[in-house]
């Protein structure tokens, strides 16, 4: 009788209490652990979001003090312009003013006054510290207007006028945006161009009319470069790997405090989908409705990320920063991760001393027991010891292992071991017998092979292992048991011990199989060059089992089918053919098999002539069937 000793997975006594031990301490620890985490989360919510708050209050409170400077510049401008005593056409005093205002004015990248009649004045900021004076005339006879220019070095306060020709400008401030509100609105107006005198520079620029005994004398505009205003935001105190965005309604970028690489983006949607922040200010901007907000938004590449909007005291602007939960609550959660380690560290310690003791006082004298079964089961009785042990129950239970062993052995003595060995180690009943069952029997050898073994001797060898390897692994693979190896031929049974619906066919498959594998390869000799293998396939009703004498036994096949699919290999070697099968396999493959007839042969042992056929084109692949 056979027992199946896999039927639950073994583990070792040791491994199974360290095991026990671990989860015991790692699941208290777990509990504790998240208990104080959930806590501790909570209150770096909240701390999160106060520095959050502040960093945001900051920002906003520096670009809005900013901001409000260069209104003020454009006030002071406009009030000054405004007196009767002040004329704009008077170079000197205007290019003091200018100058004045200029100074100490970073974030200004223009300042001017444009006249009704087209004329223009301004100042703006030139590399190495300097300001460069620019007029621009009115309105002459053509298109374009004169453009003069002039350079004054701060460093030295000297108006320094440059040898350069005068030029042509098609600038015309009074048909600019800045101009038109400035020149429609009493109270000071922003506005987003794109164009300023010297040619493109995107800047956002202040502008209001400058009144002189109730007339219009001209547009005071002071402009700040959008490129300088993104320089400004990367100066601010803001946290490590944020970004400060300053939007309008329709989320035009006006600056960024991103490095852009002198590129200038001109709406959100704009950004590279690698740009992480961008992309969850964007998220944020279509969840939320309303200007001024504070969210969590989840990042890929992030992890969250806290998105910021407060509206500007400037049109519809509004100020919106991107700040990534791990900037300002990374050193918490890597606490609380070395915490965790640090937890883990300490189970692990516990288990393996635990594991220590556990070995020395369970799981060695436990597997010396084993061991004492073990060579009870073999009876190999003689080598049965006596392990005592600290434990009262184990080291009892040697003792008893012992004495059986004792009483067992005087019992062998009328068996030989030799016979009882077997039937305990045997996975069958030890004796003869079968049963008859439909199998599909294939015999496979070499053409040639006593010429072969007479011409190499020794040498045939590598050619035969090589041989019987791959009919073995073709067999195999189509679940054949392979019977047993006959000098160079090789004998295998479909059906048998198992079920298998379609033997038939699966068998005329592997021999397909081992006839390409052998093309594949270098023919052994010249002479058997176009058939490297003759093989024979019948199928039939065959006893099948275990066949021998009450000494010895063979798993095997017998019966007439078996007899046939031998004597196909000569019929395949007299018709010089690799693959000969019998009609009662080809009935089985259910039409599957594109075959050719050879007629009813007469073979020896048989009294009626059998219908045979060979397998035409058997190097292509024979479909595969699936039993339903």
């Amino acid at each position: 009788m056979h027992i199946n000793a896999n039927v639950f997975p073994r583990v070792k006594i040791q491994h199974a209490f360290f095991t026990l031990l671990l989860l015991t301490i790692l699941s208290t620890a777990g509990l504790v652990h998240l208990i104080w985490y959930r806590t501790a989360s909570q209150n770096v919510e909240k701390v999160v979001a106060m520095l959050d708050a502040q960093s945001n209050a900051t920002v906003r409170n520096e670009l809005v003090s900013s901001l409000t400077a260069v209104s003020s510049t454009a006030g002071i401008a406009r009030s000054v312009f405004a007196l009767s005593t002040f004329r704009p056409g008077d170079a000197t005093n205007r290019d003091s003013l200018l100058l004045s205002l200029m100074k100490g004015q970073p974030a200004i990248a223009w300042m001017g006054i444009a006249s009704p009649d087209g004329r223009f004045y301004g100042a703006h900021l030139i590399p190495e510290g300097k300001i460069e004076i620019v007029e621009i005339g009115g309105v002459p006879s053509g298109n374009t207007r004169p453009l003069r220019r002039k350079i004054y070095n701060s460093m030295s306060d000297k108006l320094i006028v440059e040898n350069r020709p005068e030029i042509a400008s098609n600038y015309i401030a009074e048909r600019s945006q800045w101009y038109r509100l400035g020149e429609s609105n009493e109270q000071l107006s922003w506005s987003v161009v794109n164009t300023l005198p010297l040619g493109f520079e995107p800047a956002i620029v202040v502008s209001g009319k400058v009144r002189l005994e109730e007339h219009v004398t001209g547009v005071v505009m002071v402009a700040v470069s959008l490129q300088r205003l993104s320089t400004t935001l990367r100066a601010l105190m803001i946290p490590k790997d944020s970004k400060i965005f300053l939007l309008t309604r329709s989320s035009m970028v006006l600056a960024t405090s991103g490095a852009l690489d002198g590129v200038m983006i001109g709406h959100l949607n704009d950004f590279p989908t690698s740009d992480s922040l961008a992309a969850s200010v964007l998220s944020a901007q279509t969840q939320e409705k309303n200007d001024s907000f504070r969210t969590l938004i989840g990042s890929k590449d992030l992890g969250p990320v806290f998105v910021s909007s407060s509206k500007l005291p400037f049109e519809d602007w509004r100020l919106v920063a991107a700040i990534p939960r791990a900037t300002l609550a990374g050193d918490n959660d890597a606490n609380s991760q070395r915490v965790i380690f640090v937890v883990l560290g300490v189970a692990i310690f516990a288990a393996v001393l635990a594991l220590g003791f556990a070995k020395i006082l369970f799981a060695r004298p436990l597997s010396r027991l084993a061991e004492q079964l073990y060579l009870i089961g073999r009876f190999e009785l003689e080598a049965v010891r006596y392990r005592p042990t600290i434990l009262a129950e184990l080291d009892d239970f040697s003792l008893v292992l012992k004495r059986m062993s004792n009483g067992l052995s005087a019992f062998a003595r009328y068996l030989p071991l030799d016979v009882v060995r077997p039937l305990v180690d045997g996975n069958i009943e030890p004796k003869p017998g079968g049963e008859l069952r439909e199998i599909t029997v294939l015999f496979a050898d070499l053409p040639g092979f006593t010429e072969l073994t007479e011409e190499l001797g020794a040498g045939v060898e590598p050619s035969l292992t090589g041989f019987l390897t791959l009919s073995t692994a073709a067999i195999h693979a189509e679940g054949g048991t392979v019977d047993k190896f006959i000098g160079d031929a090789v004998m295998a049974i479909w059906n048998a011990p198992g079920d298998e619906p379609d033997h038939a066919l699966r068998a005329c498959r592997a021999a397909a199989a081992i006839s390409a594998s052998m093309h594949a390869l270098p023919p052994m000799s010249p002479k058997h060059d176009a058939v490297r293998v003759r093989i024979g396939i019948n199928t039939g009703m065959a006893l099948v089992g275990n066949i021998g004498s009450a000494e010895r036994l063979s798993y095997t096949a017998i019966g007439d089918v078996v007899n046939l699919a031998s004597r196909l290999v000569g019929v395949a070697k007299s018709s010089g053919l690799e693959i000969v099968l019998t009609d009662a396999t080809l009935v089985k493959t259910r039409g599957l098999l594109t075959v050719k007839a050879l007629g009813p042969i007469i073979i020896r042992g048989k009294l009626e002539p059998v219908s045979v056929y060979t397998i035409e084109s058997h190097l292509k692949a024979i479909p595969i069937s699936h039993p339903q």
